[in-house]
């Protein structure tokens, strides 16, 4: 992947892993089958944004059989960087230099902070899911759009959790209590938003 968020140790050796991609692949498949929406290996997808968490979306695309994605950043040349590296992972990886050029996705992962960033609505038709990193607000501009066009969606706190049960097995070696983990974190999450 490139990116990584948890440090594990293998011996005398601290290794490097990355655990958003299996939360994000978790969350996708369940949200995926609650919304009826397309079989990844028949969909497109749209990544925005180019960063670390970006590479784990694909990875996690790529997991997920989805052939097809197109990448958005600010900054075209960084997109078109992350798209050299990943794509031989997909049958087609390209950039897109307008949002409205991406319609047609079925999957879209936001992985920016949430911004004023203009989600046009023909970003959003037929069935799909959309899912954002971001969890602060709960209901970013990419969720509520989707959310307004009848999308499944995907609220970064849930990944959150599920990339939070994987960290903790990768370091203890046990099954992490993943309900108990998960009303803690919505407790306080709630407590706060």
């Amino acid at each position: 992947i490139g990116a990584v968020n948890t440090v594990v140790r293998d011996g005398a050796r601290l290794v490097g892993d990355n655990t958003d991609y299996v939360g994000i692949v978790g969350c996708l498949r369940q949200a995926q089958l609650d919304a009826h929406a397309a079989p990844f290996a028949e969909a497109a997808a749209l990544v925005i944004g180019a960063g670390g968490t970006s590479r784990a979306a694909l990875f996690a695309l790529h997991t997920l059989g989805v052939p097809r994605v197109r990448v958005f950043n600010r900054t075209a040349e960084r997109a078109r960087e992350l798209v050299r590296e990943f794509a031989p992972l997909f049958a087609a990886l390209t950039v897109v230099e307008r949002l409205e050029d991406a319609a047609g996705a079925a999957y879209i992962v936001g992985t920016i902070p949430a911004s004023d960033l203009c989600l046009p609505d023909a970003l959003f038709g037929g069935v799909g899911v959309a899912l954002d990193m971001a969890y602060k607000p709960r209901w970013t501009p990419l969720l509520e759009v989707a959310s307004r066009r009848k999308w499944g969606v995907v609220h970064g706190v849930a990944v959150l959790i599920e990339q939070g049960i994987h960290q903790m097995e990768r370091w203890t070696g046990a099954v992490a209590p993943a309900k108990c983990m998960g009303d803690a974190v919505h407790a306080k999450y709630n407590e706060e938003f």
